[in-house]
């Protein structure tokens, strides 16, 4: 049975990096669950609508580029720019 555009919709997203504790963090402001298991992050997204989930889901991987582009500029190993 198909899902009506006004019924709640719900995405599962499983997302493995090795800074998953970093990226589970960087989503404490969305309305959103998440979990993690080793080095995965397990979030579920709900929307009262199509339109909401779509909604949810853009903010919730702004996000994730935010974090993941601020981890890049991380040095790893102790390195130091000068």
């Amino acid at each position: 049975m198909a899902t009506k555009k006004s019924e709640p919709w719900t995405a599962h997203l499983s997302i493995s990096h090795e800074s998953s504790t970093a990226l589970a963090a960087s989503l404490a402001c969305e309305d959103v669950s998440v979990g993690r298991v080793d080095d995965t992050v397990l979030v579920t997204l709900t929307g009262s609508s199509a339109s909401d989930l779509r909604a949810r889901f853009n903010s919730t991987m702004r996000s994730l580029r935010a974090a993941s582009e601020a981890l890049m500029s991380i040095p790893r190993g102790g390195e130091v720019d000068d």
